[in-house]
């Protein structure tokens, strides 16, 4: 088999990966209309959970809209670790105005505990309600309804729920990148959940029952790492039968997104540094989709270097195909999430991707020491 022949046969199988992967995971979950698992039930109460360091700002410009819920029973615990920026007297006035929000001051981190995990832990074991539900202070629900969306969503086998959270938009080639990266986190973590095969969340909008937190030990097994209070926790506890989604439009969080991008960068690094702990099939079924995505384009465009006219031509009809599957799938995506996204440099902004996922991804496997805040 000469140079060209491999080359086209190995980018057609790494075609039919992602067209097992559209077809089985991402058309049935865009194009379903019952997406999240709602059922009609009695509301119980609810414990929303923000932790914060220094966020003082953006408790200013955010934490209203958490207080402010169309909800009948719930609280809003809002965790100030080891804050110095006057966010401890400011919380104390707006407890006066606001009786359902209750803090918490931690003073110090125990040695051994990340301290982001000490936190969540110091006020999921305060909160009075079962449901908790959590964000971050530089988040914003999209709605008056995002607590009641999120709390909807747990049924009776339910523990878990797992929600998404998109950043706003911006001018720029950087936030065109991040709320790409973003939404195809979204469509993968979410897609999978779908069907049964959860393997992640996102801990500026997810829940899950106080009971079941404590009764798998909380973060015992992952309390020296850092990161992985939310996706981690999730990949350790998820089966088949405790997790629902969420993907209500007004059950969505927004975050602000980085100007620059060595900021964005030391962001994902963190996030990007726990994936070596997922359990074994879901590293391979994560492994398989993002190689066979990479194998895609390099040997589209060596086919193109290499390969005859009707090589090219052959190669360019696939590449295609996937493109727009690709585009059905994110515009389908955005119309569910009520969002507004430009499409016309998806394939470029999938590159990029698959520069940053690997290089990125393996330096921060590598990387020992990183720190929260």
């Amino acid at each position: 088999m000469d140079q060209i022949h491999l080359i086209s046969l190995i980018f057609i199988i790494a075609f039919l990966i992602q067209v097992y992967f559209h077809f089985k995971y991402f058309f049935t979950f865009v194009f379903n209309p019952n997406q999240s698992s709602t059922e009609n039930h009695k509301k119980e109460a609810v414990s929303v959970i923000i932790c914060a360091h220094n966020e003082l700002e953006n408790l200013k410009q955010n934490l209203a809209l958490f207080l402010n819920q169309e909800f009948d029973d719930y609280e809003v615990i809002l965790v100030n670790d080891r804050s110095d920026d006057g966010s401890k007297d400011w919380l104390i006035s707006q407890s006066e105005s606001h009786p359902h929000l209750k803090y918490i001051h931690i003073e110090k981190t125990p040695k051994n505990f990340n301290s982001k995990k000490y936190a969540l832990t110091k006020g999921i074991e305060f909160a009075k309600n079962d449901i908790i539900l959590l964000s971050d202070a530089d988040c914003q629900p999209a709605s008056k309804y995002w607590v009641d969306r999120m709390s909807q969503s747990f049924t009776k086998s339910a523990s878990i729920v797992l929600g998404a959270s998109l950043y706003k938009k911006r001018k720029g080639l950087l936030n065109q990148f991040i709320r790409f990266e973003t939404l195809q986190t979204a469509l993968l973590y979410l897609s999978f959940a779908f069907k049964n095969e959860a393997y992640m969340g996102i801990g500026r909008n997810m829940a899950y029952r106080k009971s079941f937190f404590l009764a798998n030990g909380g973060f015992k097994e992952l309390s020296s790492i850092l990161g992985g209070d939310d996706d981690l926790w999730v990949n350790r506890h998820t089966n088949k039968e405790n997790t629902s989604i969420c993907t209500d439009s007004k059950s969505l969080t927004f975050s602000i997104p980085e100007y620059k991008w060595s900021s964005f960068f030391k962001q994902k690094k963190r996030h990007l540094s726990v994936g070596k702990y997922y359990k074994f099939k879901d590293k391979l079924k994560l492994g398989i989709f993002h190689f066979s995505q990479t194998l895609l384009w390099i040997l589209f465009i060596l086919g193109l270097v290499l390969g005859s006219p009707t090589d090219c031509l052959i190669l360019s009809f696939l590449i295609l195909m996937y493109i727009v599957g690709q585009y059905v799938v994110f515009y389908k995506l955005s119309i569910n999430f009520g969002i507004k996204y430009a499409h016309y440099n998806l394939p470029v902004l999938e590159i990029l991707f698959i520069l940053y996922y690997w290089i990125w991804g393996i330096y921060a496997s590598l990387t020992k020491h990183l720190k929260w805040k």
